[in-house]
Order: structure tokens, then sequence, then C-alpha cells
């Protein structure tokens, strides 16, 4: 059965309710418009970039689909969220402030109830069967050695370059996930942490004319066993998602 949370703040309600105190009400912002994307649309990156800018107490997002402010407000991954496919067509600007400043982590709850108000997005969350992919190790056995000396770790990645410093695969496993917006589930039993690059470019530009469609997947499977030993099987994963039940493409007037 799904869970229902068009009204966040239920559960707060009915604890405080419980003990006879005084209900709090839902986090929301002072002031806040929503307008359509000043961004010129058209094919190029520029008219496909999104911003998001938390502050403390204001948040910026700019050139933004419906679909990414939900996965924002709710802190999903692409996976995560089920709806309707026009929810990645039109673009938003939006600039809302609370009256006082907050925590970061309050802005989320705060774009739900604005989300609500003005989109009427209801929603709820229900367990889905999925396809998905395991990071398991290959068939000759890991390149990864793991990680010496104590500290913290770091993780960067520019374009199609991921380079992890004293990290657990778990981590190389949401990367991957993102990168090709489909769960990746970390199935390899390889415990502790690691150094590991895998560089992507190098099976992009050994590409001739006349080669099938760029397919980021089937590069990352290549690389994943060429350079660090590992693979993606497919799977069936059961996970969470949040179904969206109804949302207006056009928000109400500011």
């Amino acid at each position: 059965m799904g869970r229902a949370v068009s009204c966040w703040s239920g559960a707060v309600f009915l604890a405080a309710a419980a003990f006879g105190q005084p209900v709090p009400a839902p986090a929301t912002f002072d002031v806040a418009s929503i307008r359509a994307a000043q961004t010129p649309q058209g094919p190029g990156l520029t008219a496909l970039r999104e911003t998001i800018e938390p502050a403390a107490g204001s948040l910026t997002m700019r050139n933004v689909t419906l679909a990414t402010c939900i996965r924002w407000a709710y802190n999903l991954k692409v996976y995560e969220l089920s709806g309707p496919p026009w929810l990645a067509d039109e673009r938003f600007d939006i600039a809302a402030k609370a009256a006082a400043p907050v925590a970061p982590d309050q802005l989320r709850p705060m774009l739900q109830a604005l989300l609500a108000d003005r989109f009427h997005l209801a929603a709820h969350r229900q367990t889905k069967e999925l396809p998905a992919y395991a990071l398991v190790v290959g068939k000759n056995g890991t390149k990864l050695h793991p990680a010496e000396g104590a500290g913290a770790g770091s993780m960067t990645g520019a374009a199609l370059v991921f380079q992890g410093h004293k990290m657990p695969l778990s981590r190389l496993a949401e990367i991957l996930s993102s990168a090709l917006k489909v769960p990746v589930l970390e199935m390899t039993g390889l415990e502790g942490h690691y150094d590991f690059v895998l560089d992507l470019r190098p099976y992009i530009l050994q590409r001739q004319p006349g080669d099938p469609p760029l397919d980021l997947l089937s590069i990352a499977i290549t690389a994943l066993q060429d350079e660090l030993g590992l693979k993606l099987e497919s799977r069936k994963a059961d996970l969470e998602v949040l179904v969206v039940d109804r949302v207006e493409k056009t928000p109400t007037e500011n």
C-alpha cells in the first residue's frame, strides 16, 4: 500500500496530538515567485542546464523542470520518481525566501509545501520492482587495491572521469547510478576503502563514423571491466519510489 506524502506533516501532527502539545505549522516560504524560465529554449547545453542555489533561508532555481523540483524537494534519484512524462518538459525559474534564516535541510520540506500549494502536487510512496544493475567482481577478479593510510576520503569527477580516494565501493555504485540514471546496487562483497579512477573518455574518443549511437551504459560496463575488474549484472530490485498522483502543469499566480 502506498504512503501518502501530500500532507508531509501528518506524522508530526499525530505525535504532537498524542502528547497534548501544540501542533507546529508546516514550514513554508514567506514569499515565492514561480515563472516560466527566462533561459532561451532550444537545442544545446544552455537550454538543458539547470541551477539550484540553496542559501540560509532562500532557494533559487533556474531553468528547472518540474521533475527536477520534485526530486530536489524529496531528495530523490532520477529513477525514484514516477510521474507523467511531461514533468520533464516545461521549465521554470523559482525564487523563494523564508521570513528568517533556516537550516539548509529545512528548505526541502519548504519546497514540498510550495509545490503542493502552487502546483497542487499530491503524491505517495510505493515500493516497485525496477530494472537495476548489481555491481559485482568480474570473473577474473578485481583490479582494486585497498587504500592505505588514515585520513578522510574524497570523491572528484569531471565530465566522464570519476576518481575516488579512500572511498567505499558503495560510493562508486552511487556515482554510476547517478550517471547512468538507473539503480546500481553495490554487491561486490568487498569491504573497506579503495582508490580508483574510472575514465570513460577513451571509449568515446575511439568511436568511428558509422558506429551505433552512443550508449553510455555499454561504455561504463566495458570501462569497469577493463579498468577496475568489476562488472554490472542486470537484476530486478524492489525500491521505494515517489508516485505523483496529481500535479498541475501551470502554477497558480504569484
